[in-house]
């Protein structure tokens, strides 16, 4: 008997060896079979165990070397997760045996079990890091168990964890139905004890301030998706930047440091993560890789001053002087351009950029803009990208500083030529835009300055700068001074990571509260822009208590919108949000139709007409709109 029982678990063990190897398959339905192989493998192994026992083996009598095995791991996670179902329901039999559902759930968990349990035995011995061992509590949790980073193209609802912050508001509690209806696994973070008894039972809940970053990074694990959907209690300033801007904050950063953790157990990086291109104050050879360009004055009337322009313009680029004389960590890109037409710039050949073993093997195709971190003196600059050869084009994309340390974010969707840009700036009607720009045939990345650029006429056609800009227009344009921190990559990807319900103003009476509202709003908005990760951002107009899908909705940019929304409505646009490609780094306002209540003529073009409510209206509605903004 003790022999037969051997052979029996010794093929077991095969099969499940083999089913886990399978299980690594890059393909979801190689994935979905392996799991499969995995249950059965894990059941024939527990009814082996079961008849060399007798059937009635107690966990004290498992041998030592058994308690060590892959199939001994997950019997005794099998036998505690039943015992512990027997114990608060009062019964062996469980829905969960018969669903499907959760029969693959369970399957993938012991194939993820298995395969890292394999994997550890090839790694050398070593101490985990703090950062390796902080989601050690939620690695093997059920909610991990179809979650993955960008293993899935086109994730669907059964695989993916939303964070529901603020679940217990007036969006929040429709919301939370909405994903629970749709397959989806809700966790949600609210502000008071008293909270969780306005949520079903089924979504597992956090108390705690949104601000809180123990509470958060606790609620963040397993979590694939994040719907930010808390708000005020009061128009004071300091609860309104700890909801509006502290809270988005901290919510980003838990949502991005989990996927760096995870990605870095499962496979060493995350498509979530934004790419350094060069770090100017960590980088020692930045000095080499970045060097001035030669200046130039790009109007041909201009040539007779250019022996002037020699002698009294200078770029400088180098350490910056501290006011006591020390050297900066900052670099320092400065100097003085003696024609209003000419141009100082920095830049650095793609392959000299990069970071550790990313160096020299840059890619800008698998991004979608760059990000930079800086002080400027208030004045208007310009990223520049270059094609090769003497006849390569130039591509630029301005914007503007603030006078204090900022992020900048430049998608290369906002590039254009640099003849446009001239063109268009002169006022010299319709500039050509030539053939597209090609992310693959960049060779050079560069940061410039530009006199002409600084006049009030050019600081207009920056759209969404502040009025201040037009004060620019003064003698003192043709100098600058820029300091220079880092310069990353922003990843690509399809979905939607963040989706925050922020707020435009609409139907607020004009007056301090609304600017304060939209003030914390606007920087909420800021950090989960510059943050890297997939956002789409949503500025309902006034919220209504009741049933949504009865009316037509809007969706438009530029704050227009005066009309009002159900909060039903709002919470089917997040949930649409969280896997529509058009929905990504998407910016937009959305309330009901003009004049439906009186029947008058909309003022809107139809985009779409959604005939039943599986039908995703918001594709359509979104594709007209602009990306970035």
């Amino acid at each position: 008997a003790s022999s037969s029982s051997s052979s029996a678990s010794s093929s077991s063990s095969a099969r499940l060896a083999k089913a886990a190897y399978t299980a690594a398959a890059d393909s979801r339905g190689a994935r979905r079979r392996a799991s499969l192989l995995v249950a059965k493998a894990a059941s024939e192994d527990d009814d082996a165990s079961s008849a060399s026992s007798g059937g009635g083996a107690s966990a004290d009598q498992i041998d030592d070397d058994e308690r060590e095995t892959v199939g001994g791991t997950i019997r005794r996670k099998k036998a505690l997760a039943a015992a512990q179902k027997k114990k608060e329901k009062g019964s062996d039999f469980s829905v969960n045996d018969v669903n499907p559902l959760d029969l693959g759930r369970r399957a993938r968990q012991a194939a993820d079990g298995f395969f890292k349990s394999f994997t550890g035995l090839a790694q050398l011995a070593r101490s985990p890091s703090l950062d390796e061992t902080k989601y050690d509590a939620v690695y093997d949790a059920d909610l991990l168990s179809g979650a993955s980073l960008g293993e899935y193209e086109t994730p669907n609802a059964r695989f993916t964890t939303v964070l529901v912050v603020g679940a217990a508001g007036r969006v929040g509690r429709v919301l939370v139905r909405k994903l629970l209806l749709r397959g989806y696994t809700v966790k949600a973070l609210v502000r008071k004890e008293a909270d969780k008894e306005q949520l079903p039972a089924v979504v597992e809940c956090f108390v705690g301030d949104v601000s809180d970053a123990g509470v958060v990074n606790e609620a963040i694990g397993g979590v694939n998706k994040v719907v930010y959907c808390a708000r005020a209690k009061t128009f004071i300033s300091g609860e309104l930047n700890n909801v509006d801007g502290e809270g988005v904050r901290v919510a980003v950063k838990a949502l991005q440091d989990y996927n760096n953790t995870l990605a870095t157990r499962r496979a060493g990086t995350s498509n979530k993560t934004k790419l350094m291109l060069t770090n100017f104050v960590k980088f020692k050879s930045v000095y080499d890789d970045w060097t001035i360009d030669e200046t130039r004055l790009v109007d041909p009337a201009d040539g007779k001053w250019q022996a002037a322009a020699e002698v009294a313009q200078r770029v400088d680029f180098g350490p910056m002087e501290e006011e006591d004389g020390s050297e900066s960590k900052f670099p320092l890109f400065s100097g003085y351009v003696f024609s209003r037409t000419g141009i100082a710039q920095i830049s650095s050949a793609l392959d000299d950029l990069g970071s550790l073993d990313m160096r020299g093997d840059v890619s800008l195709v698998r991004h979608e803009g760059v990000l930079l971190r800086l002080k400027g003196d208030g004045k208007r600059y310009s990223v520049s990208l270059r094609e090769p050869g003497v006849d390569g084009r130039t591509f630029i994309a301005p914007f503007a500083t603030t006078g204090r340390w900022q992020i900048v974010r430049v998608p290369f969707s906002q590039f254009r030529p640099e003849v446009y840009n001239r063109v268009f700036n002169a006022g010299d009607g319709e500039a050509d835009m030539g053939p597209p720009m090609r992310l693959d045939n960049i060779e050079r990345i560069g940061i410039r300055f530009e006199a002409r650029n600084q006049t009030a006429k050019a600081a207009a056609a920056v759209a969404g700068q502040p009025a201040w800009m037009s004060e620019l227009d003064s003698p003192g344009n043709n100098s600058f001074n820029l300091q220079l921190e880092y310069a990353k990559l922003l990843p690509m990807g399809d979905e939607t990571d963040f989706v925050l319900v922020s707020c435009g103003g609409a139907g607020m009476e004009e007056g301090e509260d609304k600017d304060r509202v939209v003030k914390a709003k606007r920087e909420g908005e800021r950090l989960l822009r510059n943050s890297g990760l997939g956002y789409t951002i949503v500025r309902p107009g006034t919220l209504l208590e009741e049933p949504g899908g009865n009316k037509a909705l809007v969706f438009d940019q530029g704050d227009r919108i005066t009309q009002s929304i159900s909060c039903a409505d709002v919470a089917d646009v997040c949930v649409k949000a969280l896997h529509a490609e058009e929905a990504r780094n998407k910016s937009f306002d959305v309330c009901y139709e003009y004049g439906a209540a009186e029947g008058a003529e909309s003022q809107y073009e139809r985009v779409a007409n959604v005939p039943n409510r599986s039908n995703n209206y918001l594709t359509p509605a979104l594709s007209v709109l602009e990306k970035n903004t």
